[in-house]
């Protein structure tokens, strides 16, 4: 039995297209599934936590954006029972490093009857979970605008507002970090993430070289500048240009225990939580996912034609 989690948020009309055309699709192919919607925030972590204790369930489905993958992350038995991902949001982010298409017929190629494969995952503070990226800056900062923002507008006005009002009144805060056991640096920094992913923030290009399969993560910091340099920076960022610059420094590790002060909250695949400090390690050989058929494209080809893959 397919035990199917799917977000129940009513003004996602691509979240409930899909539903729709994921039901037909099992119906279609005999498979047995049970349908589960959640109902508000938090609700996929509780029946992701029944699904993977019920004793028929031979894999979790979860169908939504990260937000959906997340609580599912956190609420599943990562040990025992595979995962099965389903593209419908409006980022992707994490799907799209995976190679994961939005085409339903697709997704049920990758999942029925076939066998799951290891996927990394980040562990925060022992507890918490996240699929793509754990950090914190200047992107928190712009997420807790965007959400303020959103109850004016439902479209990528929010963002686009946010990103404006984020740009003018940002702070620079100071990080201290440890990788792996060594020794502690410490800087004021714009923000830092720890990406097992290569997309965040809808598209934008985290940490390209990012695999989450081979156990480790890239934790990278960019310092702080005049801001002034704020547009060109975030330009580049855009355009996957910023290892270019000086700005930025890339460190591969399993581990990584950061602070910031002043004290900011953390940014966990989208899910804003008060954990600092924290402590972020890979986990490797544990979570079983349904992989892709597909290749994922190309990171660099995304971003030449990032309307085709949009």
């Amino acid at each position: 039995m397919y035990y199917v989690i799917a977000s129940g948020k009513k003004k996602s009309t691509i979240g409930q297209n899909a539903i729709e055309t994921l039901i037909k699709k099992l119906q279609e192919r005999g498979v047995d599934f049970k349908l589960m919607v959640s109902e508000y925030a938090g609700h996929s972590v509780e029946l992701a936590r029944i699904a993977s204790e019920a004793s028929d369930c031979t894999a979790i489905i979860a169908i939504g954006g990260d937000g959906t993958f997340y609580e599912v992350l956190n609420g599943m038995d990562t040990k025992n029972v595979p995962i099965g991902l389903i593209p419908a949001g409006t980022g992707n982010d994490f799907a799209r490093t995976l190679g994961i298409t939005i085409d339903i017929d697709k997704c049920l190629d990758n999942i029925i009857g076939e066998e799951p494969v290891y996927l990394d995952y980040l562990l925060v503070n022992g507890k918490h979970k996240a699929f793509n990226v754990v950090g914190s800056g200047f992107d928190i900062q712009l997420l807790e605008k965007e959400i303020e923002y959103r109850k004016k507008y439902s479209d990528k006005r929010s963002y686009n507002a946010a990103l404006m009002n984020t740009i003018f009144k940002c702070k620079f805060e100071k990080v201290k970090y440890k990788i792996d056991d060594g020794e502690e640096h410490e800087q004021q920094m714009f923000m830092f993430d720890c990406s097992n992913g290569k997309w965040g923030g809808g598209m934008l290009p985290l940490s390209l070289e990012s695999d989450p399969h081979d156990g480790i993560m890239e934790f990278s910091v960019i310092r702080t500048f005049k801001k002034i340099g704020l547009l060109p920076l975030l330009l580049k960022f855009q355009k996957g240009k910023l290892p270019e610059t000086d700005y930025v420094k890339y460190y591969p590790c399993k581990k990584v225990e950061v602070d910031v002060e002043p004290r900011l909250r953390v940014n966990l695949d989208g899910e804003i939580l008060d954990l600092f400090p924290i402590t972020v390690e890979v986990v490797h050989n544990e979570l079983r996912y349904f992989k892709s058929k597909i290749a994922p494209v190309d990171p660099y080809e995304i971003l030449k034609h990032k309307k085709k893959y949009n």
